[in-house]
């Protein structure tokens, strides 16, 4: 039987992560048109239909929603899809479809994008001029990171910090930039899901050519890198 508050509460999220993410794209486009200066809280309310007060319950300031939260960016039913893609596979290791999962994932999102090639490049050149917005989007990177990797971690089902978990989030990290740099260019008239797929092909073949290292030892540091006595005194 249905559990009436499950379902109260469930509904009330999905509200907030719905208004949550309705505030960043409109912080988002009036950026692109007007600069990060260009509008004030009160107009992104009137824009979004909510009260100032409702804003100051989501993000501390404008420059907060203009850059979101990194979950905004990670639609639920994505993510599901690619964490239960790993589930059920007679394993050691990774999945096999761990990559072309995450290709799927990355394009998904892409796709679900609000924004055009020409607003992207017009925010990007708005939040580049603001040395604010810059320090905040750093430290944003560093949580999606995070979010990835225990969204890698619970489909793989390793530790988060697992370097092979912490590898595929850095590696198609890399990827995917390079990959949104190309698309978001407003001269390109290749698919995201066609570049996205030539950046990794190209990872691909660069690392499985080579073989595995050996491992690193694990003794101690050697004496002839160790600092001298003789360093010490003078």
């Amino acid at each position: 039987m249905p559990n009436s508050a499950t379902e109260d509460c469930g509904l009330r999220e999905r509200k907030r992560t719905a208004t949550r993410a309705a505030i960043t794209a409109q912080a988002r486009a009036l950026t692109a048109a007007h600069g990060v200066n260009g509008f004030t809280v009160e107009q992104l309310c009137d824009q979004v239909g909510i009260s100032r007060r409702t804003f100051f319950n989501y993000f501390p300031a404008k420059e907060d929603a203009i850059l979101g939260s990194p979950a905004d960016d990670l639609p639920e039913d994505l993510v599901r899809r690619f964490i239960d893609g790993g589930t059920g596979t007679a394993r050691e290791g990774i999945s096999p479809a761990l990559v072309a999962d995450f290709v799927d994932l990355a394009v998904g999102m892409t796709e679900r994008m609000a924004m055009s090639r020409v607003e992207m490049a017009q925010l990007k050149e708005a939040v580049s001029a603001e040395p604010r917005l810059i320090s905040k989007a750093m430290h944003g990177s560093q949580e999606t990171e995070e979010a990835f990797a225990r969204i890698v971690a619970a489909r793989e089902s390793l530790p988060a910090d697992d370097p092979r978990v912490r590898a595929t989030v850095a590696v198609f990290g890399a990827l995917v930039q390079r990959a949104g740099l190309r698309f978001f260019d407003p001269a390109n008239t290749d698919s995201y899901r066609s570049i996205l797929v030539t950046e990794v092909n190209a990872a691909i073949e660069v690392f499985s050519a080579a073989p595995l290292l050996p491992p690193a030892p694990t003794h101690p540091r050697s004496a002839s890198t160790a600092p001298s006595d003789t360093a010490k005194d003078t």
